[in-house]
């Protein structure tokens, strides 16, 4: 019985190269975190500044050299074909987006037209501002990758990201899209999980108002089957006196805060949604 105890114990040196071992592990994923968390903190303050800069754009004026000029600051890319996006185009799971990609879980794929090669008449420029961890598909399958983001945004790494998109036709900024997103758990009837909330800007020119606007600057909520998200829209005529910077009111702060997601429009976006809630009062006391 003695020999047989003195086998079962634990040698201190077995303990200390447990501990060590562990350590190390701790320490390994502690800076793994800190890199992550100090990367998507950087791309955010990138994109508060693409939106500083948007608050500032001459829309109304604006042609081919403006556009390139504020796309390639931002690392924007001229594209030649693509898929119709409402809003935000990043990899798991923010492709569950309004108007995004769809992925094999039943989401529709978008229509595709194909575009030509981009000129000073004619192009497309988009920017993208992501962390680095979402900028592609990660190397697992759909349901791998939705898990392993429901991990990480638990742990304060939560999927967004920031996009424009730029059409310029006969050499004139002919429309504008601008996304902010971000991935928070919360619930939709019976799914409970990661759910986009996301807020769009839509600029429109002059030839472009058969989009049937009320006025020159609308707030309202898309209209999105097919995809479980929280999205809100503001859409402006590019006008020598639009509200540029009321649409462009993003607060992106949210993004990266460790203890907590955007709670809501009123903080991602406020206002805007201000605005909406103030038309959303007028309509229902015009209808009493």
């Amino acid at each position: 019985m003695e020999t047989r105890s003195r086998r079962m114990r634990i040698s201190p040196r077995f303990r200390s190269a447990v501990l060590s071992a562990l350590l190390t592990i701790f320490g390994v994923l502690a800076l793994s975190w800190l890199l992550l968390y100090l990367d998507s903190l950087h791309e955010r303050r990138r994109a508060e500044h693409l939106i500083a800069d948007l608050k500032s754009f001459p829309f109304a004026t604006a042609g081919f050299p403006e556009v390139r000029e504020l796309a390639n600051r931002y690392g924007g890319t001229a594209v030649q074909s693509f898929p119709f996006l409402q809003f935000l185009p990043p990899g798991p799971p923010l492709n569950r987006f309004p108007g995004s990609p769809g992925s094999p879980d039943g989401v529709p794929l978008p229509q595709v037209r194909a575009l030509p090669t981009c000129t000073p008449q004619d192009c497309i420029f988009d920017v993208w501002i992501t962390p680095r961890l979402w900028r592609h598909d990660l190397p697992f399958s759909c349901k791998s990758s939705a898990f392993l983001a429901s991990v990480l945004a638990h742990l304060g790494l939560r999927p967004w990201a920031v996009s424009v998109r730029f059409e310029v036709r006969e050499g004139k900024l002919w429309e504008s899209r601008t996304g902010a997103a971000q991935d928070r758990h919360a619930r939709s009837g019976p799914y409970e999980g990661l759910i986009p909330l996301g807020y769009g800007v839509i600029s429109l020119s002059r030839t472009d108002a058969s989009k049937g606007l009320r006025s020159e600057y609308v707030v309202g909520v898309p209209h999105v089957t097919g995809t479980i998200s929280d999205g809100l829209e503001a859409w402006f005529l590019q006008v020598p006196n639009a509200p540029v910077e009321r649409a462009f009111d993003i607060h992106t702060q949210c993004f990266t805060a460790v203890l907590h997601s955007c709670r809501g429009f009123a903080e991602l976006a406020p206002t805007a949604w201000a605005d909406y809630r103030a038309e959303a009062n007028h309509d229902r006391n015009g209808i009493h």
